[in-house]
């Protein structure tokens, strides 16, 4: 009876623990890149699950992001980890609803902490996979380190898409 107990007491709180929460809506803003672009108008949505840090000592909240500059209206895609994954292109696996994984070989950044499409083409195939999903999980595995999985949660995606669009023309 108490393991009943115990069960039953757990249930919501597991529920809850991978229910959407105010961190799963896309935020559309324009930023300044740190590359020396220019403005960008991105947008984006924080993992609702933390990886650790690269020294294993603290959480860090991984950001998927789309982005396209004022004036042209082409989308590229970007996975901002918040810690060191690489110094060279790495292997991203990409798996929507419980599907199979996606392996894409995307660039790094000079931060080595952000992992980028390597083209337009990319970056469409994605968007058009994630499009007709509700949940994705993206993996990346550091160097000489096991995976890292972050989590996000697509409902809105193609109405946030388009939104970024019409402020990109």
């Amino acid at each position: 009876m108490r393991n009943v107990f115990v069960l039953l007491v757990a249930l919501p709180a597991l529920a809850w623990a991978d229910a959407p929460g105010p961190d799963s809506r896309w935020n559309l803003e324009t930023v300044e890149d740190s590359s020396g672009y220019g403005s960008v108008v991105a947008l984006h949505q924080d993992s609702s699950k933390t990886i650790k840090d690269e020294a294993a000592s603290g959480d860090v909240t991984p950001r998927l992001e789309f982005r396209c500059t004022p004036g042209n209206v082409t989308v590229t895609a970007r996975m901002d980890w918040k810690r060191f994954i690489s110094s060279f292109s790495t292997e991203v696996g990409f798996k929507v609803d419980g599907g199979r994984f996606t392996w894409l070989k995307w660039k790094m950044d000079q931060s080595e902490h952000v992992t980028l499409s390597p083209s337009v083409a990319d970056s469409q195939q994605l968007i058009d996979t994630l499009k007709a999903g509700n949940e994705l999980l993206v993996e990346v595995s550091p160097y000489s380190q096991g995976p890292e999985t972050a989590a996000f949660h697509l409902n809105g995606l193609s109405a946030a898409l388009d939104a970024l669009v019409g402020e990109c023309q």
